[in-house]
């Protein structure tokens, strides 16, 4: 007994070395996050002093990439290693339909193959402990195999809030309810980031400590639609009036508050790992799945999310590894979503799975400062869809991007080191280095046999979209109607034509706005009854008036924070006018699919 009581002191350090230097794993995935979104990568109007603390303490890329310019095929590729066009996995799921367009979209896959073994797999396989939170979007919709690809059919022990859904589609959207598996729908006003961030630390809070984890938290965050708290409108609302716009930045409160509230969970999940005693073993990894869905959110880069150009692809791509990773680093080098995977492995120690993460390499020497460069020279991505662009295939081979569009062969060139904003297509003026780099193009596409798009014969160049409902005009049955603003196709009589499914929307979320109705002649008023659009808070007032200069308002809702799908008045008074102004909204737009005045019998 004595000497194996020995024999453990002697081995307990070995022992708890050993669980030791297996790090944990934080992963941070954004949707539809801008290159310019960040204080860190230049943003000003937007606001993110934890994550550009996060950056501060780690290394952070000029030239991080996403492996396509829309989500699901950057979701895979970050999970297998594997290029999209690898996997087959190459659209959003489940993609757009252009029956008529001149080629054919391939027979594609909308989810991953069981037979592969994913990033959360592996590390399950070497003792991890691994959960899923927030938007997952690689289910099979429609097929009979769809209940068979939940995050937890694919190497995750826990899913909270992973579905099919690309973006928030509870009854609440970003607010409560919401809708989403193994998530508590809290309580009215609740904010979706917020609850998923309040799952995130609690499951940390249950971990136990006996074994390592991968904790993969896929903001839904900042994809649309764009809504916020209350306080963050606010607070964006009163910045934008006095803010000097020298970048050309995307200046929306909401989605501005949307970065805030993404910045706070950071903040909240770093704050854990330093109460828990385990930060200085996680590694804390943050990126988005393509570019931002505003072209002035690319901090100037050509193009966002959907398109073939720097913007749809290049993101924000941080990396903290503590003690080894130096602090505040920059690192030039290219690098890619699908390199996370071997990454992640060398970091656990654990041997790579070169047959797996075909596609990545692992860039722990540029981590650890062991190298400057990768052995690796080139980029690739392959999109055979019909999106924002036509469809393209391109190549980032050191400076040098070539762009090929698939329909009529076009070619895009452009040096990245002296023209980072692709604004001069050199392909006429250098067409051996084009075709060089089409060559090598074409020769990677028959390697990892990516899927081309045959000629469609039912090819229509005359077809055109069917024209949008066209608008009856303003005048009603009732009189006329006006706003102040309106979305195409979301005019301001649609609120008075006994139809839930259509809607006015004063256009782009800003306020105030005003809805107005002329009746066709002085009527007796008993009330009005609104029926909103979006699940939020309203302030605003009604108003009714004899002549349409002087206004009465009957009834006063200004500064109210109640959440509303339906607002009813009461009043008894004559008017020919009816107006509802709205000066202050929680998120969204201002909207509301019908207005029913009531009339005296």
């Amino acid at each position: 007994m004595k000497l194996i009581r020995v024999l453990v002191m002697l081995l307990l350090p070995t022992m708890l070395f050993a669980a030791e230097s297996k790090p944990n794993f934080v992963f941070l995935l954004v949707d539809d996050l801008g290159w310019g979104d960040f204080g860190c990568y230049g943003a000003e109007f937007n606001e993110t002093p934890n994550i550009d603390k996060l950056a501060s303490q780690g290394m952070m890329f000029s030239n991080g990439y996403a492996a396509c310019t829309v989500c699901s095929p950057s979701r895979a590729a970050i999970l297998s290693g594997c290029y999209p066009a690898r996997l087959h996995l190459t659209d959003w799921i489940a993609g757009h339909k252009k029956p008529y367009a001149k080629l054919s979209v391939p027979d594609w896959k909308i989810k991953i193959d069981h037979e592969r073994i994913l990033l959360p797999e592996a590390l399950k396989e070497a003792g991890y402990a691994t959960a899923f939170l927030g938007k997952w979007h690689l289910m099979p919709i429609g097929q009979d195999d769809f209940d068979q690809h939940y995050p937890t059919s694919h190497g995750f022990d826990v899913n909270i809030g992973g579905r099919e859904w690309g973006q928030p589609k509870g009854p609440g959207k970003y607010f409560s309810p919401f809708d989403m598996p193994n998530l508590d729908n809290g309580k009215p006003g609740d904010f979706l980031t917020d609850k998923l961030t309040d799952a995130a630390v609690d499951y940390l809070d249950k971990t136990k400590r006996d074994k390592p984890f991968l904790m993969y938290f896929a903001y839904y965050t900042l994809h649309g639609p764009i809504m916020s708290p209350p306080e963050l409108v606010k607070k964006y609302t009163e910045k934008a009036k006095t803010f000097e716009n020298k970048k050309n930045e995307y200046i929306n409160p909401a989605r501005a508050g949307m970065v805030e509230s993404l910045d706070q969970s950071v903040g909240r999940i770093m704050a854990k790992l330093e109460q828990m005693g385990v930060a200085g073993n996680t590694v804390v990894i943050l990126t988005g799945d393509n570019g931002g869905n505003y072209d002035t959110t690319t901090a100037g880069l050509k193009g966002y999310k959907g398109f073939s150009h720097e913007g749809g692809t290049r993101e924000p791509f941080v990396v903290n590894w503590p003690g080894r990773t130096r602090a505040g680093s920059m690192c030039n080098e290219m690098v890619i979503g699908t390199d996370f995977y071997p990454t992640m492995l060398e970091m656990a120690g654990l041997p790579l799975k070169p047959d797996q993460h075909m596609d990545g390499i692992s860039i722990v020497p540029l981590l650890t400062g062991s190298s400057k460069k990768l052995d690796r020279d080139v980029l690739y991505w392959h999109y055979p869809h019909y999106h924002r662009t036509k469809p393209y295939g391109a190549i980032r081979h050191r400076d040098w991007k070539l762009i090929e569009f698939f329909e009529d062969g076009a070619l895009e060139l452009y040096n990245l080191k002296n023209d980072p904003y692709e604004t001069k297509n050199l392909a006429a003026e250098q067409p051996e280095k084009a075709q060089h780099l089409l060559k090598e193009l074409v020769a990677w596409r028959k390697d990892v046999g990516a899927q081309m798009m045959p000629d469609n014969p039912k090819y229509d160049p005359n077809y055109k979209k069917p024209k949008p409902r066209r608008r009856k005009g303003p005048l009603t049955k009732l009189g006329k109607v006006s706003a102040s603003t309106f979305e195409r196709n979301n005019w301001p009589e649609d609120a008075l034509d006994g139809s839930r499914k259509t809607r006015w929307a004063g256009s782009n979320g800003s306020v105030p706005q005003w809805w107005q109705l002329e009746f066709t002649e002085v009527k007796q008023l008993k009330g009005v009854n609104i029926f909103w659009k979006n699940r939020t808070w309203f302030s605003y007032q009604v108003e009714i008036s004899l002549d349409g200069k002087k206004w009465d308002v009957v009834a006063d809702q200004k500064g109210s924070h109640e959440v509303r799908i339906e607002s009813k008045h009461r009043f008894d008074t004559e008017a020919r006018f009816l107006r509802v102004t709205v000066d202050a909204l929680g998120s969204g737009w201002v909207s509301f699919t019908e207005l029913v005045p009531l009339f005296a019998e």
